[in-house]
């Protein structure tokens, strides 16, 4: 016998994916926030994430500071601004764009010091940024295709279930 649920991830969030760009996903909570992640599998290890500047003001996305209850100071995306630049040991370079119209909340500092987390953990710790939208619209409408959920599957259930019994005893 199988046992299946959810991820802790699908617990809390849903997925969609922009018709636009099919590299990244969109994991979408109930209260608004976006977590904006890589959505294909990576081969080569990653070396480097660059945020780079804005055109603006030449500012680093990293360094926008956002601050009160309407995340006030967030760099205000459009369908194809730029996030990010990955890019791979093999000289592979991914560029991520935002998809949908909202505004920059953070970028994840720890892929600074640990790139690769993008690959390894893309879901986790490696996610690439986080996008709120404007007072009132939870959800963009950008989000047309809603991805299924990932399932994490115990195979032998019982089996397990009986091995443990026994050594308790």
């Amino acid at each position: 016998m199988s046992i299946s649920y959810l991820s802790s991830v699908d617990r809390a969030y849903k997925r969609f994916a922009c018709e636009d760009y099919d590299n990244i996903a969109y994991l979408h909570h109930p209260s608004g926030v976006c977590v904006l992640v890589l959505r294909q599998q990576l081969d080569s290890e990653v070396v480097e994430v660059d945020f780079g500047n804005t055109k603006k003001n030449g500012i680093s996305r990293a360094d926008h500071v956002v601050v009160g209850k309407g995340k006030k100071g967030g760099l205000h995306l459009q369908k194809e601004t730029r996030i990010c630049t990955i890019r791979c040991k093999d000289g592979k370079e991914i560029v991520v764009r935002a998809g949908v119209r909202g505004v920059l909340a953070e970028v994840n500092d720890r892929l600074f010091s640990n790139p690769d987390l993008v690959r390894t953990a893309p879901e986790n710790q490696g996610y690439i940024a986080l996008i709120t939208f404007g007072a009132g619209k939870r959800t963009p409408d950008e989000f047309i295709t809603e991805l299924p959920a990932k399932r994490v599957f115990l195979n032998n259930y019982e089996e397990n279930y009986e091995i443990e019994k026994k050594t308790e005893k």
